[in-house]
């Protein structure tokens, strides 16, 4: 019987071999699928100016939610990115169940928004809701929805340092590619967006968006993934040697077009005249200009931060003056418009004389919040008629206000939480990894700029932005924790 069995083990071995293999085919075939819907929704995203549509949000969260299962089902969860995965799916669920609850009727002795009593007051019945507006609260899902969806599948989908590469590269000559579009489209087509007549900011970029600080923040992210892609040129400045040399096997036609890129969505940043976007991108070039002269990303290198830090000498401090001024004159040159904008508006403007009414509303809901898109409906009562009464409020242009509003405490914890995951995932990323520490870098200054951003506008909650920006933030996750698992299989 032994011999039996010895004789069939090479056929069993070769039968196990090929069901490894066909799951592995079955498996590429399945990620090919889900990566097609992930494209599909992303393509309905941007061609609907950022799913600011209702069809376009259920549409685009359909495609990425088939992406996901997918996915998951096919390929399940990396072990190195389980802890974050997990972080982001609890945000989303419990977000999804606060803002269903407030969209709920009430149980009977329990009080809801004041809206209620008085239509109980004037003779007629109805059930006492948290939010004044139901049915916006629920429609609120999808945009809250989409862009935690995106993360999560892009934490399945994109897990080897190959992959995350190639699709690094692909996300930075899209947003290239979608500013220059943008740029044409500006000066030859003024009052084209996209498919579309332009009706808002005729004098500013604003496509693919109808906004122009949505667009100068979507540009502002992309111009940092590319930034921390740029490995071509390497900028000497000791005195008797080349400017430029060659880096990690780029030719010079590479890097050239890299540097266009680069100086095209620059461009478009400036072109949106978008005071908070252009300074949110300013801040963030200028983090990623002191990391990159004063941490080396080289394979010699001793791994960790303390070990990197060689302490400053004068080649690094020329080097970080020389690209601090060339930062200032570009951005100055290009934006002399955003400047004289910015010299002759100041803070005067209707954003900051509404900020008391929003802090009042606030105050009166602060325990659980108004309800998630409910801010159209409860603003006019807490709007101060000497800020004048032109133009309508979907939202506040701060989202630290429109959140609190919306969600109460439960988003100072939730936001505080999301923040601690990534400052925690860029610290172990930044000692763990060496060539591709300005990767995890970027994330760090891309959130930077965000959070900058939106203290004076609502980038974050326009789908478009906000998925751009944590598909970034998914590809640059698995980066940071990506090592260690790599060893393990090498092992």
């Amino acid at each position: 019987m032994t011999a039996r069995q010895n004789a069939h083990a090479p056929h069993k071995l070769a039968a196990a071999s090929s069901e490894r293999q066909e799951d592995s085919i079955a498996a590429k075939w399945s990620r090919n699928v889900a990566i097609a819907f992930f494209v599909s929704a992303l393509c309905v995203v941007y061609l609907s100016h950022g799913a600011v549509y209702p069809e376009a949000i259920s549409i685009s969260t359909l495609l990425m939610s088939v992406s996901l299962m997918l996915g998951y089902l096919t390929l399940g969860v990396p072990p190195a990115t389980r802890n974050v995965f997990l972080g982001i799916l609890c945000i989303w669920l419990f977000v999804a169940a606060w803002t269903i609850m407030q969209a709920m009727p009430l149980p009977a002795g329990m009080t809801g928004n004041a809206a209620w009593r008085v239509l109980q007051d004037i003779g007629i019945a109805s059930p006492e809701f948290i939010s004044p507006a139901p049915a916006d609260t629920l429609a609120a899902l999808g945009p809250i929805s989409l862009p935690a969806i995106t993360l999560l599948s892009v934490l399945i989908l994109f897990r080897r340092d190959t992959e995350i590469e190639r699709a690094l590269r692909v996300f930075c000559v899209a947003g290239g590619l979608m500013a220059a579009f943008a740029i044409l489209q500006f000066i030859a087509f003024p009052r084209a967006l996209m498919l579309t007549d332009k009706q808002y900011y005729l004098g500013s970029l604003t496509a693919p968006f109808v906004n122009r600080n949505t667009a100068a923040t979507f540009y502002g992210v992309t111009l940092v993934a590319m930034i921390c892609q740029l490995k071509g040129l390497r900028v000497r400045l000791i005195p008797g040697s080349d400017l430029f040399y060659r880096r990690d096997g780029w030719t010079p036609l590479e890097a050239a077009g890299w540097l266009l890129l680069c100086l095209v969505t620059l461009t478009a940043v400036v072109l949106t005249q978008s005071r908070g976007g252009v300074l949110a991108t300013t801040v963030a070039l200028m983090g990623q200009i002191a990391f990159s002269v004063f941490f080396r990303t080289d394979g010699n290198q001793s791994t960790g931060i303390s070990q990197a830090w060689t302490g400053l000498s004068v080649q690094q401090l020329l080097k970080a003056a020389a690209f601090a001024v060339v930062a200032i004159v570009v951005v100055g040159f290009f934006a002399g418009r955003v400047m004289l904008r910015a010299q002759v508006q100041g803070l005067d403007d209707g954003r900051v004389c509404v900020i008391p009414g929003i802090l009042a509303a606030t105050r009166d809901h602060l325990l659980v919040g108004a309800g998630a898109g409910a801010f159209p409906v409860l603003f006019p009562a807490y709007r101060d008629a000497a800020c004048g009464l032109n133009g309508y409020w979907p939202m506040a242009h701060n989202f630290y206000l429109d959140g609190l509003l919306a969600l109460g405490l439960p988003f100072v914890v939730i936001t505080g939480f999301f923040i601690a995951m990534l400052a925690r995932a860029v610290g172990v990323g930044l000692r763990r990894r060496r060539k591709k520490r300005s990767i995890v870098a970027a994330a760090a200054c891309a959130t930077v700029l965000v959070l900058i951003h939106s203290a004076t506008d609502f980038s974050v909650q326009i789908p478009g932005f906000s998925t751009w920006w944590v598909l970034f933030l998914g590809l640059c996750l698995t980066v940071a924790y990506g090592r260690r698992t790599m060893v393990r299989i090498k092992n």
